[in-house]
């Protein structure tokens, strides 16, 4: 075949094949079923509200746009952070239209830099999250040193002081005008180290707790400018004169028989001299030592052996010779093997 027919024959075959183009706005060549579909988009997406302080409260409004081809519905907003609401002013967008996503940030308690993300969530297949970011500095005038008390464990009995310092890391002076405790079982005082500079808190427990876990905290009245409150988180367990641990016993069967051993410690907060007088196991699989480590406090040796049945919810009793804490009770729980 001659080179004439062999181009006369290409050019019949191209000519049967249909060639399909799709021209985009910018005046490009698209093939069939792509489309220039970008959907709901942020073009000034983050936000820096520069440096602020604890007690401030940041309104910002982002602008979202429907760049697409179709009309787009907003399914939900996500914060990321408890200290931000959002709420969208249009859920469906048609195709050019703008709407706008309203933030209200509340930097109370907050501190440093802050970096935070607000999710947009469309129907748009090809832009189906938007990220809405926003950072800065919460910049803290008055610094306390620590931020929080936390007493642990402690007896009932005696008195227990933490001390907080309070300086001012701006250029503003300030006053403390009042302090409080919001619990009956924390007593609060002050007194100036450097006029306008620094204060100091003393943070107290006073005897006769209450037994169990005390969450509270202190607050502090200022007269400076951007900072007239300030609150101290404090906390503790309160334990009887004799504290175990762990306060529950978890027990593992034993598959072959082998004996296991498990530790209890036993010891007074208060540091009050003790002994274990006596211990009851529930169970025949079970054995146990005594071992004294310290005047204040013990350890028990547990072996168990076998299935454990009938322990899971029982209890091993202990006898002690302190008056104020004759005995106590540690409960049992039985894990299942897998």
């Amino acid at each position: 075949m001659n080179t004439k027919k062999l181009f006369a024959r290409r050019n019949l075959l191209m000519g049967l094949i249909p060639v399909v183009c799709v021209c985009s706005e910018a005046g490009q060549v698209q093939p069939e079923g792509q489309t220039n579909h970008p959907g709901v988009v942020c073009m000034d997406s983050n936000f820096d509200f520069g440096v602020v302080y604890p007690e401030a409260v940041v309104k910002h409004s982002y602008v979202m746009t429907n760049q697409g081809g179709r009309v787009v519905k907003i399914i939900a907003v996500r914060p990321s952070c408890g200290c931000t609401t959002a709420q969208v002013a249009t859920n469906e967008l048609a195709p050019g239209l703008a709407t706008t996503v309203d933030v209200v940030l509340d930097f109370k308690g907050r501190r440093g830099r802050q970096n935070k993300s607000i999710y947009v969530e469309t129907d748009d297949s090809e832009n189906r999250i938007v990220r809405l970011g926003f950072n800065g500095v919460v910049m803290v005038p008055i610094e306390a040193q620590p931020e929080g008390v936390h007493f642990g464990t402690i007896s009932s009995e005696g008195l227990l002081e933490r001390e907080v310092l309070l300086t001012a890391v701006s250029t503003n002076t300030f006053k403390v005008l009042s302090v409080k405790s919001a619990s009956p079982q924390v007593t609060v005082s002050f007194e100036p180290r450097e006029a306008g500079k620094q204060y100091l808190l003393r943070i107290a427990c006073p005897g006769a707790r209450k037994l169990g876990t005390f969450m509270t905290a202190v607050e502090v009245e200022t007269d400076h400018p951007q900072m007239k409150m300030l609150s101290i988180p404090v906390a503790g367990f309160v334990a009887g004169d004799i504290v175990p641990a762990p306060a529950e016993l978890l027990l593992f069967p034993s598959a072959t028989n082998e004996p296991k051993t498990v530790w209890v410690s036993l010891w007074s907060p208060a540091g009050k001299p003790f002994k274990v007088t006596k211990v009851e196991l529930p169970g025949e699989g079970m054995t146990n030592a005594v071992i004294s480590v310290k005047p204040d406090r013990c350890r028990l040796e547990i072996k168990t052996w076998g299935s454990l049945m009938g322990l899971d919810g029982k209890s091993i009793r202990i006898e002690t010779d302190l008056d104020s804490l004759k005995e106590l009770s540690i409960p049992l729980k039985v894990m299942a093997v897998r």
